[in-house]
């Protein structure tokens, strides 16, 4: 029979070393796996562990190795198709690398997202992957390895993001390849810095060209009620012959709305999306986008995490991860 490893609370600790006849210290070295003890002793405890039926307490185990194998993730909102598939590679990820991971949906609330650091503190995470905080201060006096995903929490916390100044870039030199004259760009919140990036990056391009550019703010990055309100609010939408959205879902509710209106995409209007999430191909006419590396994204953010966690020295620093342009049917000079 395998030996069963698990983290058990001190007064369960103690009843086994007095069952077994060892002392407390060689059981918790045992359950731990982190010191000698001898091959007669391990089975004395196991033997007691089967017999009492015992089961794992990840928090009680957090307190010996000082290490739960647990890592929070907070996401903005687990609804929006990209966060979504981030959630899942990092999920991916730290299970291969033995973490599990505690779920935190803060839907870009401050006090939802400082609510869920106390409860992960509480539970003892060995680290925090934090998307988009709304509460920086907070982290300040936080004695966990973080790194901070899309914005820049503190100088001492990692951050890793895609290159949205440059996808921004190319979304404009891809419009303007595409012969678009009344461009209009779909700015995100201006209180997200992923999405300001995107907007400083298609306008520079634009300047670099001479090309007068429109621009609107929409105040909502994922609540599809919110995102309609801002269409209705807009003039004419339709005047435009080709639109940068500063993300997919929002992209989405734009091609709804000129849907709606008569227009016709890509022949009267062009449009590009930001992220490459899977929504994006299941549009019709399929939706250009600006990819960000969510395997890749995925993949850094848990490596550098757990190194910080091993105690390895890490550079706190940018990691900047390259955007590309994904061409679909939404700009193709094509009748759809």
């Amino acid at each position: 029979m395998g030996i069963i490893k698990v983290g058990i609370d001190m007064s369960n600790i103690r009843e086994i070393a007095k069952r077994a006849g060892i002392g407390i210290a060689t059981v918790s070295r045992y359950l731990n796996d982190n010191g000698y003890v001898s091959e007669e002793s391990k089975k004395k405890i196991q033997k007691v562990i089967e017999e009492l039926n015992y089961t794992p307490n990840a928090l009680a185990r957090a307190v010996f190795t000082k290490n739960s194998k647990t890592i929070g993730l907070m996401v903005p909102n687990i609804s929006n198709p990209f966060f979504n598939q981030l959630a899942s590679v990092i999920e991916d990820y730290a299970k291969n690398m033995g973490y599990n991971i505690f779920l935190c949906n803060t839907d870009d609330d401050k006090e939802k997202e400082k609510n869920y650091l106390e409860v992960l503190k509480s539970h003892r995470v060995a680290g925090i992957i934090a998307s988009r905080s709304q509460c920086k201060s907070e982290y300040s006096n936080i004695n966990i390895p973080v790194v901070a995903f899309e914005n820049h929490i503190l100088d001492n916390i990692i951050t890793v993001s895609s290159d949205n100044y440059n996808g921004g870039r190319m979304a404009f030199e891809h419009l303007y390849s595409k012969n678009c004259e009344r461009i209009l760009q779909i700015r995100g919140p201006k209180s997200f810095e992923a999405t300001e990036l995107r907007f400083e990056g298609f306008m520079d391009a634009a300047k670099d060209k001479g090309v007068e550019v429109s621009f609107i703010e929409f105040q909502s990055d994922f609540q599809v009620e919110m995102l309609e309100a801002d269409i209705n609010s807009m003039n004419d939408i339709s005047q435009y012959d080709g639109i940068f959205v500063f993300n997919d879902i929002a992209a989405a509710t734009i091609m709804r709305s000129l849907k709606k209106r008569g227009v016709t995409i890509p022949n009267q209007v062009k449009i590009i999306g930001f992220d490459n999430s899977f929504i994006g191909e299941l549009l019709y006419p399929s939706l250009t986008t600006i990819n960000q590396p969510i395997e890749e994204i995925g993949r850094t953010i848990v490596e550098l995490l757990i190194k910080q966690i091993n105690g390895d020295e890490v550079a706190v620093k940018d990691y900047i991860l390259q955007t590309k342009l994904i061409e679909r049917e939404t700009t193709l000079s094509l009748e759809i």
